[in-house]
């Protein structure tokens, strides 16, 4: 990509509002062309000039979202199933929070599970750890599930989840899980149908967290009633472990028709893209 002056830029967002739709293609793939430089002067010019922040928005998406594309895939060709759960659910915020300091956020986890480390000490049974865990995340902290807005779209990114302490069940189980990982708990995702568990499973001690309620403790037969009541029958499969890219997967599925929803279809489209890259498929997935 050559260099280009910021004057250049300003000629060619002004050109964006060109009535000839071909004339404003060519100019937006222009943009796109030249990067990261034009993103300042077009947010600039989107509310400036608001009767093209449409197409502004569309040149926006396609310059941000080009470059997590890329970084997916190779997340995806470096780990597969196995990839880096953390790595993967702050790509995604950073679609929606481009400027987002993922390193801040990666402390702020450090600092939580630094916290949960010295109330556990030493020599913890598996029970006891869920409970401190438990205690220090929907008692101290006040994590919830977010029941009044269950479909904002800051439900599912990761560092809103930080800042509001409210999600929905798939957002705080990642949550739960980045911290339990730091503390080298045996814990895992749970993708029933309808709703997302966490598992603690130890050869002592077994038990699923859920996250959106508070952290409460259920058994595998209180899993099992959950999902004949809510209709979906019950299969061995339902309690099986969910890895990170299906996470993912799920968290994209849930974002997509959040946009469709509100009519977002840039977003929806390009995270569309992203879960066609991880090789997944739309179902209604919470």
């Amino acid at each position: 990509m050559s260099l280009t002056s910021e004057n250049q830029i300003k000629a060619l967002i002004k050109l964006l509002s060109d009535d000839n739709a071909r004339v404003a293609r060519t100019i937006g793939e222009k943009l796109v062309e030249i990067g990261e430089p034009a993103i300042p002067l077009l947010l600039e010019a989107e509310i400036e000039q608001p009767e093209m922040a449409q197409r502004i928005e569309g040149v926006l998406d396609e310059i941000r979202g080009s470059r997590l594309e890329e970084e997916l895939r190779l997340l995806l060709e470096t780990s597969g199933d196995t990839m880096n759960l953390e790595k993967g659910v702050f790509l995604l915020a950073r679609y929606a929070y481009p400027g987002l300091d993922v390193d801040g956020y990666v402390r702020t986890l450090d600092a939580m599970a630094e916290e949960v480390r010295d109330r556990m000490g030493t020599r913890v049974s598996g029970e006891e750890a869920v409970k401190t865990l438990g205690r220090y995340l929907f008692t101290e902290q006040g994590f919830r599930g977010n029941t009044k807005n269950y479909y904002e779209p800051d439900n599912s990114y990761l560092n809103r989840v930080l800042e509001r302490k409210t999600g929905i069940p798939i957002s705080l189980s990642a949550l739960y899980l980045l911290i339990g990982g730091r503390l080298g708990l045996p814990v895992h995702g749970i993708g029933m149908p309808g709703h997302f568990l966490v598992k603690f499973e130890s050869e002592r001690y077994r038990v699923f967290v859920d996250c959106f309620n508070a952290g409460a403790l259920l058994t595998e037969k209180d899993c099992q009633r959950f999902l004949m009541q809510a209709g979906y029958g019950f299969e061995d499969k339902y309690l099986q472990q969910s890895p990170p890219r299906a996470m993912l997967l799920r968290m994209l599925k849930n974002l997509i028709a959040v946009y469709a929803k509100m009519n977002e279809h840039v977003k929806r489209d390009r995270l569309t893209r992203f879960m066609d890259i991880l090789g997944g498929s739309k179902s209604d997935e919470k």
